[in-house]
């Protein structure tokens, strides 16, 4: 059986992202430029060609953005609520200015990055991993030896190469960050064996 790569893919500039607001679990759409990187994204990933599935998360920054990818390779968007963005509850759609001046304790506690820190109303690291995990370990169970795009956001993405990497939130959230660049690629391969490759991490070369 040949192998199976994974496409870890960031939705593009979201008006949220443009504002610096939290977007969590919040309807922001994709700016124009935001827009032009997932086209970019779609030009690039229809000329490699071999892609065999998509999957996104149902917020509309991600699903805009997988849209032209759809579009260009004839696949079809399958669309889940568990590549979300972890949810930031009461601080959705705030400014971090916004956001510390109204929750000072539980932006503080955010901003510590601890594992099992909850924004009021919101999910922990922990929860959002679960779930995404989830939904990448039934793609490796039901599709191998694919090419699957998964579009998600920054910290889920994040978390998802933590875990893959055999890395734990806890201990190296605050000296690891793994940037992921709006429309950025990470690109991994699993061998039958069940090893990580690790091909590209934030890969914007498309987006030049």
């Amino acid at each position: 059986m040949a192998s199976t790569e994974i496409l870890l893919l960031r939705h593009g500039q979201s008006e949220g992202n443009e504002s610096g607001r939290f977007g969590g679990h919040g309807p922001t759409p994709l700016t124009e430029k935001g827009r032009a990187q997932a086209e970019a994204t779609a030009r690039a990933l229809a000329e490699e060609g071999g892609l065999t599935g998509i999957w996104s998360s149902d917020l509309i920054r991600a699903v805009e953005t997988a849209q032209p990818v759809a579009a260009l390779t004839g696949l079809q968007i399958r669309t889940t609520p568990a590549l979300r963005e972890r949810s930031v509850g009461v601080f959705t759609g705030l400014t971090f200015p916004e956001a510390e001046a109204r929750y000072p304790e539980a932006y503080a506690a955010l901003m510590r990055r601890e594992s099992n820190v909850c924004p009021p109303e919101g999910e922990t690291h922990a929860q959002c991993l679960a779930r995404a995990v989830s939904l990448l370990d039934a793609v490796l169970r039901n599709e191998p030896g694919g090419r699957t795009l998964i579009v998600s956001h920054a910290a889920t993405l994040y978390l998802l190469l933590l875990h893959l990497l055999g890395l734990e939130h806890d201990p190296h959230a605050r000296r690891v960050w793994i940037r992921t660049d709006n429309c950025a690629l990470h690109r991994l391969k699993r061998s039958n064996d069940g090893l990580w490759t690790v091909l590209a991490l934030n890969d914007r070369a498309h987006l030049r």
